[in-house]
């Protein structure tokens, strides 16, 4: 772990090294909590891995359905 001091510009900007920049990609989540902030890295969810993975016994109607899951 390394641990680098940095100042925040009058408009807010922290500037990155490169390397960290590198890391987290073009698009960051900042969580705020409370006495620290975190940057998280940004990532794209691939969904084709979840194709094919959810077996239905038999296709209900959209109402029936529906009805039932809710009663869950």
């Amino acid at each position: 772990m390394e641990v680098v001091v940095k100042r925040i510009d009058p408009q807010g900007r922290i500037l990155l090294p490169k390397e960290i920049r590198e890391k987290l990609g073009e698009e960051v989540i900042l969580v705020d909590l409370g006495d620290r902030v975190e940057i998280l890295p940004r990532r794209k969810w691939d969904l084709t891995r979840f194709f094919d993975t959810v077996e239905v016994e038999e296709l209900k109607e959209w109402e029936e359905l529906k009805k039932e899951l809710w009663e869950r």
